[in-house]
């Protein structure tokens, strides 16, 4: 009975002490709660105040010993912490506030001021890359969680300040693995690539020369706008066209096996990327069997198919580490539709080799141009257009894909595109932790 008594005492305390606050009375509302930590030592509502008054007062010595008090009385509570980091802020004890934001974000990692303040602190510490680092993971947070029209001003001010660090960071990291091919080759070389980078790290904009051109990582500009490339451009067609029944033969085993076919389109459910893909996400409607998946050779695949592994080694596919090869068997089920959407780059094309086409099929369209499969006919077109396909009729249609490069990319502009995407990807990589 008496600890009740003295529950409801120290509450009627705390709401009057709050109470003189919200009338404007900072000054007696920290007396009171001075009053209630005499009864009370580790109350987290006072000492959370105190700190607060205290910070007010610029005595941030005296906010760091109450806050450091408040998160020691509830532990799992990362505001408290919080308020301890930007006591030690204050204090200018980077190191003790770059230590206390990341047990705030231990207890709570989506709090996007801590994140920010943490790439604050890197920044005042001399640490330009882990400050860029720290940025990129809080813009990227904000970019999948908050509502741009529900942000108050500050943030968005803050969210700003720190996409600029992250641009200026990520492009002397572009001028850097540039460096060396634009002293062996000039600038000229390499100019279109320049401006790739100019346009991913938002120093210009992308101007696209097609309204239906909008590739979702990297524009390289100055290329002619085509989404369909013909067949007599790559030296390599015929060999592959004629390789057509050997393909087609060990797809055939690896579908009777029925091992290895996984759905395209495999995003958490609840994601952003997830309601986009909904019409397809995680089903077997569109499903793949790789021989390379963002670069890496997928072994097991290769040996159940080596015609195929062995054709595949002996063309010019683009091959960038972590992004390309991208090599698959691609299934798509009757009566399905792979939904419009846009390729991540402009400097490669998608080659579908059609093995299995049924009667009445459909087709796949890009920029608004609708062309159909032929089986053993090369279909050659630059997925960062807006593209889809379906299959209409009552039977599986199965393509071979491979990406290779941009007809219109010299070899050494070929390596420069390498180059920026290992930077870009290598970045985001790292960003995701």
């Amino acid at each position: 009975m008496t600890e009740n008594i003295d529950a409801a005492a120290l509450a009627a305390r705390e709401q009057a002490a709050l109470a003189r606050y919200q009338a404007g009375d900072l000054s007696g509302a920290a007396d009171a709660f001075r009053a209630l930590l005499t009864l009370s030592p580790e109350h987290p509502t006072a000492l959370e105040f105190l700190g607060f008054e205290a910070s007010q007062r610029a005595d941030y010595a005296a906010a760091v010993d109450y806050y450091r008090r408040a998160s020691s009385a509830v532990p799992t509570d990362a505001s408290h912490v919080f308020n301890l980091a930007m006591g030690h802020y204050g204090l200018n004890d980077l190191p003790a506030a770059l230590a206390a934001l990341e047990q705030t974000l231990e207890r709570d990692p989506r709090l996007i001021e801590a994140q920010l303040y943490r790439g604050t602190v890197l920044e005042r510490m001399q640490r330009p890359a882990d400050a860029a680092l720290a940025f990129l993971r809080a813009v990227r947070f904000a970019e999948a969680n908050l509502d741009p029209q529900q942000m108050p001003p500050d943030l968005k001010r803050y969210l700003n300040h720190a996409l600029g660090v992250v641009r200026a960071h990520l492009d002397a990291e572009i001028d850097r693995s540039l460096a060396d091919l634009v002293a062996a080759h000039g600038a000229d070389a390499v100019s279109r690539l320049r401006k790739a980078g100019d346009i991913f790290v938002g120093k210009r904009p992308p101007d696209f020369a097609h309204p239906k051109w909008r590739p979702g990582l990297m524009y390289v500009p100055d290329l002619p706008p085509k989404a369909f490339y013909e067949r007599a451009d790559f030296d390599w067609v015929s060999r592959v066209e004629a390789a057509t029944e050997m393909v087609r033969a060990e797809l055939m085993n690896v579908m009777t096996e029925g091992r290895g076919f996984a759905p395209y389109v495999n995003h958490p459910e609840g994601t952003r990327e997830a309601q986009i893909w909904k019409s397809i996400n995680q089903s077997y409607d569109w499903s793949t069997f790789h021989f390379y998946r963002h670069g890496e050779r997928i072994e097991e695949n290769c040996a159940r198919c080596p015609g195929t592994a062995a054709l595949l080694e002996s063309i010019d596919i683009m091959r960038v580490p972590g992004y390309g090869p991208e090599a698959m068997f691609s299934v798509l089920k009757p009566h399905s539709r792979i939904p419009p959407h846009y390729g991540t780059v402009n400097g490669r094309l998608i080659v579908h080799l059609p093995l299995i086409v049924p009667e009445n099929c459909g087709a796949l369209k890009a920029a608004g141009e609708a062309r159909g499969w032929e089986e053993g006919k090369l279909m050659i077109f630059d997925d960062s257009f807006e593209h889809e396909a379906w299959n209409d009729s009552d039977q599986t249609r199965v393509v071979l894909i491979f990406d290779t490069w941009n007809p219109n990319l010299d070899p050494v502009e070929r390596q420069a595109f390498s180059r920026l995407l290992e930077t870009a990807q290598s970045y985001e990589r790292a960003a995701l932790g």
